[in-house]
């Protein structure tokens, strides 16, 4: 276990909280606003000083130059699934835990579903790579989703999907923010560090970020609040005040 501690501690700094930005959407929605150049929005996110950075295993290989050295890389190992895909559920194995470890990866991503048809092959995955990570000591990070979106931030099912991928060996929980008066029943249902994502851009994300910390997480993921922003670089530096509590 020696080795995940060891890469743990790189993405949780020593107040135990992170900052994550997630630039994996590429994968998943495309060239979307905002990471079109996608060395450009690295250049600017890591210029804010994320303590880590989601990306897909291909932009690694290309984009090391930018990266090394910089921030902790937590790299998307499933995906296999598009917008144009029928099957919103449909994630498979796209890069074994052995490529994540030889590309370099601090931790490796990867998502579960609760309530759907994609549910039970979802969890068997995460199950096999629990295996593998325990194996190479890597950190295994999952992003647990209520299928149906009308659940998207229902509690109960929020914590449910966070108590199952953790007994499955998940040793950290990426999962929608509920609210101010239940979040604390998904934080208290595991004990390991849960990130909040971002959720659709908007506004109130930095209260919402000081509101999930209230309740017992341990940071955030967030993608398109930080990318799609007018000034990347400025917002990191925000949410690691936030976070982090530097002035």
């Amino acid at each position: 276990m020696l080795g995940k501690q060891i890469r743990l501690k790189k993405i949780f700094k020593e107040d135990n909280k992170s900052v994550v930005v997630a630039i994996d959407h590429g994968q998943f929605q495309g060239p979307i606003k905002g990471i079109i150049n996608i060395r450009k929005i690295l250049k600017d996110i890591i210029s804010g000083n994320p303590d880590a950075i989601i990306i897909n295993p291909g932009v690694l290989e290309k984009n090391v130059d930018l990266i090394a050295g910089k921030t902790s890389v937590i790299l998307r190992i499933t995906g296999a699934s598009t917008n144009y895909s029928t099957c919103f559920d449909y994630h498979r194995i796209i890069c074994s835990v052995e490529r994540a470890v030889a590309l370099g990866a601090d931790a490796v991503m990867v998502m579960g579903f609760i309530g759907g048809n994609g549910e039970n092959p979802s969890l068997e995955i995460i199950s096999n790579i629990a295996e593998k990570c325990h194996k190479y000591g890597i950190p295994l990070f999952v992003e647990m989703l209520p299928q149906q979106m009308d659940h998207f931030t229902d509690p109960e099912y929020i914590a449910l999907g966070a108590r199952a991928a953790f007994e499955l060996g998940a040793d950290c929980l990426k999962v929608y923010f509920t609210s101010e008066s239940t979040f604390k029943s998904v934080t208290e249902s595991v004990p390991v560090p849960v990130l909040i994502a971002g959720g659709p851009k908007g506004s109130d994300a930095f209260k919402v970020a000081e509101e999930a910390i209230s309740c017992g997480a341990k940071g955030v993921a967030f993608g398109r609040n930080v990318f799609q922003s007018d000034n990347p670089t400025t917002y990191v530096e925000k949410l690691v005040n936030i976070i982090h509590g530097e002035k």
